[in-house]
């Protein structure tokens, strides 16, 4: 069974369930996974892992950040915005804890909830994360410049197909397709802006007080880091569990090489039952 991405397939959210976020529920009694996509990208980011998932028996949910995609805009995009939602939605669908799987700046979220409410997470697979805010003040400013006019879809689609280094997916130029729509709305140019130059303050800490089993997952040519093995070990090291480096892969490792990934995603999860 292939699961594919298809917008408001099972969109639920509003305050009648004190979740703001919009996602996608596979369904299904099985142990509960849920995914997380980076700042700036889709819950489809995960269209290629979630079938594994699902087929080794997980109910799986996939959610848009805040203010990205069909989720509505707030009014602070920061980690604890995002660990919010996240701890909202667990409780809200009654069937954690969850294994959480988050890429770039999601994973700070998800460290965040498993340190302050450890019942609600059981696990956390950490990919590509940026757990600390390395950008200058000229930088964010540069960032937000360039994603505040009708201009930042192309802007965003030009970087973004660059983090794919070694497999590209076939349908990239669709999924860029649908950041550059997302970007049409100001409210989204905000969102993502936002998040991206996001602030990482009480992270460290609450990485030190980390008590779940973790999965780092990196690509060997991501450049967002200056030496991406060497964070991916460092990085597992502080979160104190295990790490998979794939070669060739950039930012987006399970989408390039999203059999490997999928596969260490399922083992790691299903190593906590």
């Amino acid at each position: 069974m292939m699961i594919s991405y298809t917008p408001n397939m099972n969109r639920k959210m509003g305050p009648q369930t004190n979740v703001q976020i919009a996602y996608d529920d596979t369904g299904g009694a099985g142990p509960l996974v849920v995914m997380l996509p980076g700042a700036g990208d889709l819950r489809s980011e995960y269209r290629f892992i979630t079938d594994p998932l699902v087929s080794a028996g997980y109910r799986v949910i996939t959610a848009d950040l805040p203010g990205h995609g069909d989720s509505p805009p707030v009014s602070r995009y920061t980690v604890g915005t995002l660990a919010a939602e996240l701890s909202a939605l667990v409780r809200t669908l009654d069937a954690g804890p969850a294994v959480v799987v988050a890429t770039s700046f999601a994973p700070a979220a998800a460290v965040w909830v498993a340190a302050e409410h450890p019942d609600l997470i059981a696990g956390i697979v950490a990919i590509s994360p940026h757990f600390t805010d390395d950008s200058s003040a000229l930088l964010k400013l540069v960032t937000k410049a360039m994603l505040r006019g009708p201009w930042a879809g192309a802007v965003w689609a030009r970087l973004y197909g660059g983090w794919y280094k070694a497999a590209p997916p076939a349908d990239l130029d669709t999924e860029i397709g649908r950041l550059r729509a997302m970007l049409a709305s100001p409210a989204a140019r905000k969102a993502v802006r936002e998040t991206l130059t996001a602030d990482r303050d009480g992270v460290a800490e609450r990485m030190a007080r980390l008590g779940v089993p973790t999965l780092t997952v990196f690509g060997s040519a991501d450049d967002h880091f200056s030496d991406p093995a060497a964070t991916a070990r460092r990085t597992a090291e502080s979160l104190g569990g295990d790490y998979l480096i794939v070669d060739g892969a950039g930012h987006y490792p399970h989408v390039e090489q999203p059999e490997q990934v999928g596969a260490a995603v399922v083992a790691f999860v299903d190593g906590l039952r």
